[in-house]
């Protein structure tokens, strides 16, 4: 259809209107008749999913300190038995993660060994979009998510619902072509004006379909928006806490989902990050800083969801886009890499390990680790044993299953 100048203007505008006074969407799919907020059935599972963003280094995260390959390349970073958290007797876990160790020990932790992909890629880029839609083919182009399409099939008879919130931004995982997931990154800012009658009204008036395709448009963002802004806002108004979260962006990332999560308003997926694991150089400090965050804050979230009665509910997954090579570099940190552990945690979690360390001198062709587990058996597993999807349709493919659930 033509459209002359100052059509295409006009509507420019009022799609700007609209997307300044709505929250940035992490999905495609908004035309629909209405966004419903509905309450989670108790039984309902949850999935949190923690981005250990910038590629974290799993070799100094499980620590295989008796093996005389990680001790002759590391050098300048390797550290010792002593240090560390004793899992076996050759293996520990890195002393930030006493709490993390402690859920080990209790059975509620899972750690998946030499979690990779074939063809490993190492660029943080092209490896966020293979993690986020679990299609490592370089020859194929997925724009939807693992999370998306599993959402879609869960949810296509219900779409109007809000079943999922991204605390990290516009995630490719959360991308699908039926049900939209909003980007809640602060609660005082994820909000519209209200209080004021008259405007109020005109708020209401202003979204209200009916009219020209542009309206409509917009009237459907409005929609949702203020549906869901009025649900989050509600829950967030209603949660209290005895718990302390560290002062972090994944502390009060954590302490956001929480507030969601137990106001009973419906999501089931939720996505967070925690930046700064692209460690180049002076790798020791900065990696005993991040994991001591992401320790503090996982161990803060458990104790909030215990205190309100949901940790039956609640599994969190942790994933770095890659891991880091072999031998650390001169400028005492490591370079991308690829195979790396991830952590599976929660109270119905079988813990221990599972998966085969990978070798650390059997490398492949570019000197880096060789993956023992395929990540897609880690989706699998989650897809069909906790948020009860088909992973064979989501993933494109039937992978084993790992029996961490």
């Amino acid at each position: 259809m033509a459209v002359d100048r100052r059509t295409l203007i006009t509507r420019s505008c009022m799609t700007a209107a609209a997307i300044a006074a709505r929250p940035k969407w992490a999905a495609a799919g908004i035309f629909r008749d209405s966004r419903e907020v509905h309450k989670a059935a108790a039984s309902d599972t949850v999935l949190v999913v923690v981005d250990m963003a910038g590629g974290n280094d799993g070799l100094n995260t499980v620590v295989p300190f008796a093996d005389p390959a990680y001790r002759a390349a590391r050098r300048r970073i390797g550290l010792t038995g002593s240090q560390l958290l004793p899992i076996d007797a050759g293996t520990g876990l890195h002393p930030s993660l006493s709490h993390l160790h402690a859920q080990l020990d209790a059975g509620r932790l899972a750690i998946v060994q030499g979690v990779g992909y074939p063809g490993p890629d190492m660029s943080h880029f092209r490896s966020d979009d293979i993690w986020e839609t679990a299609v490592p083919d370089p020859n194929v182009v997925e724009f939807r998510g693992w999370l998306g399409r599993a959402l879609d099939q869960l949810y296509r008879q219900d779409a109007d619902a809000l079943h999922a919130v991204s605390v990290i931004g516009d995630i490719s995982s959360l991308h699908g072509e039926v049900v939209t997931t909003p980007v809640i990154g602060d609660p005082a800012s994820y909000d519209v004006p209200r209080g004021n009658p008259d405007k109020d009204a005109a708020l209401q008036a202003m979204f209200k379909p009916g009219g020209a395709s542009n309206r409509d448009f917009v009237s459907h963002i409005g929609e949702i928006t203020l549906a869901d802004t009025a649900a989050a806002q509600a829950a967030f108004a209603r949660y209290t806490s005895t718990v302390a979260y560290p002062d972090s962006h994944l502390g009060e990332s954590l302490k956001l989902t929480a507030s969601v999560l137990v106001g009973d308003i419906g999501p089931r997926v939720f996505c967070v990050t925690q930046d700064g694991y692209d460690t180049h150089s002076n790798q020791l400090g900065d990696h005993e800083r991040l994991l001591l965050d992401l320790d503090l804050s996982l161990d803060a979230f458990y104790r909030d969801l215990v205190e309100h009665g949901q940790d039956q509910r609640v599994v969190v997954m942790t994933y770095s886009e890659f891991g880091r090579r072999v031998e650390d570099n001169g400028s005492g940190g490591t370079d991308h890499g690829t195979a790396a552990p991830l952590f599976v945690l929660g109270s119905r979690v079988r813990g221990g390990f599972y998966g085969a360390p990978p070798s650390l001198t059997n490398l492949d062709p570019d000197g880096n680790l060789k993956y023992t587990t395929d990540f897609r058996q880690v989706y699998a597993s989650i897809l069909a044993n906790w948020i009860d999807a088909d992973p064979v349709e989501v993933l494109f493919g039937d992978y084993p299953m790992i029996s961490f659930l």
